[in-house]
């Protein structure tokens, strides 16, 4: 059976004249449970001979590669991170990666400069290959939910922006290709990928707006078009182009790919530092709230999930604190009129009347 110690469950059972206990190193009940069922079938394959079945990380990894349904841009990210965990926990089978080895492994990623955030993406890997191999029999619990990750700092959401006067200088240092992009990157707010994979079908000129089907979040949404960015769309269609259903193509109408290079020395030439293409999402956001739009309608422009996520851009706008302080400087003041004018009254009464 399974009981508990502390926090942590246990688990117990006699088999052929043997009296097992383990930890289970969980807190959960049910995977405890699951814990014991398993250590009951390899202890009666030992005692029949059969090889206890182990797997490393590294076939939980690739198996996990090819059955996932996680977006695109997670897989990619994963892909990245799985490079180390291979290189430093490859050598390992499931069972032998606990709370040690995962600090060892944090500790070592440390060493070599990596930011806590890189290294909570390392865990969420982990965390993910566990909880797929708790599905397939592989393992039993995740050593990552009981990994105490209050060491490693949560990283201050970035939102890197520029005045619209670095904004003209970066628009005139950009190529003529990459001038169009800049302008509807920071009139729209769409991410990189949408922004480059818009089709004529998604664009609305009547109804001045794009409708995306391939977001990052995968629900569809609406963006509205500036005036500026209207302009900037009608430009591209009026002019010589071949034959393709991407607003941003070839001369042989592929669409076009990433304007890294182009970017860069875009900023470069600018004098525009610390400064990544998806900042300029983040400078259509700031201006937006800068300029008085509300963060709800930001929100579904931006295609955030919730409203938190907008409200980083929050401290941007003061106009209404602005407001709301000259509204409680005007109430203040005619309180205090108003006790100067009582007190006033008090003392030019007669002597000897009562005060009401």
């Amino acid at each position: 059976g399974v009981y508990r110690r502390g926090d942590v469950w246990w688990v117990r059972f006699r088999r052929d004249g043997v009296h097992v206990r383990r930890s289970a190193r969980t807190s959960k009940r049910a995977e405890a449970q699951v814990f014991l069922h398993r250590l009951m079938e390899e202890h009666t394959q030992a005692t029949r001979g059969e090889p206890v079945v182990r797997h490393l990380i590294t076939d939980a990894m690739e198996r996990f590669f090819e059955e996932t349904t996680l977006k695109a841009g997670t897989v990619e990210t994963y892909r990245y991170n799985s490079r180390v965990l291979t290189r430093l926990l490859g050598h390992l089978h499931l069972d032998e990666i606990d709370r040690r080895a995962l600090a060892d492994f944090v500790a070592t990623r440390k060493r070599t400069g990596v930011t806590d955030a890189t290294i909570r993406r390392d865990l969420a890997l982990i965390g993910s290959i566990f909880t797929a191999a708790i599905r397939w029999g592989w393992a039993d619990t995740s050593p990552v939910t009981r990994f105490n990750k209050k060491t490693l700092r949560e990283s201050s959401p970035r939102t890197r922006f520029l005045a619209r006067e670095e904004f003209a200088r970066l628009h005139n240092a950009a190529s003529a290709d990459l001038k169009p992009i800049l302008v509807l990157a920071v009139e729209t707010g769409l991410r990189k990928e949408e922004l480059l994979s818009l089709t004529l079908p998604s664009i609305d000129l009547r109804r001045r707006e794009l409708r995306l089907t391939l977001t990052k979040t995968g629900r569809p949404r609406q963006v509205p078009l500036s005036t500026r960015a209207l302009e900037t769309i009608k430009e591209l269609l009026e002019r010589s182009r071949p034959r393709s259903p991407y607003l941003f193509c070839k001369s042989d109408g592929a669409r076009v790919g990433d304007p890294k290079k182009a970017f860069g020395g875009a900023c470069h030439r600018a004098g525009i530092e610390d400064f990544r293409f998806h900042d300029l999402r983040h400078t259509y956001a700031s201006w937006w709230v800068q300029d008085g739009g509300d963060l709800y309608r930001l929100s579904r422009i931006l295609g955030h999930t919730t409203l938190q996520m907008s409200s980083r851009y929050a401290h941007l706008r003061t106009d209404d604190l602005h407001e709301e302080l000259e509204r409680v400087t005007r109430r203040r003041s005619r309180k205090r009129s108003q006790e100067r004018q009582i007190e006033a009254d008090g003392s030019s009464m007669p002597m000897g009347e009562d005060h009401p």
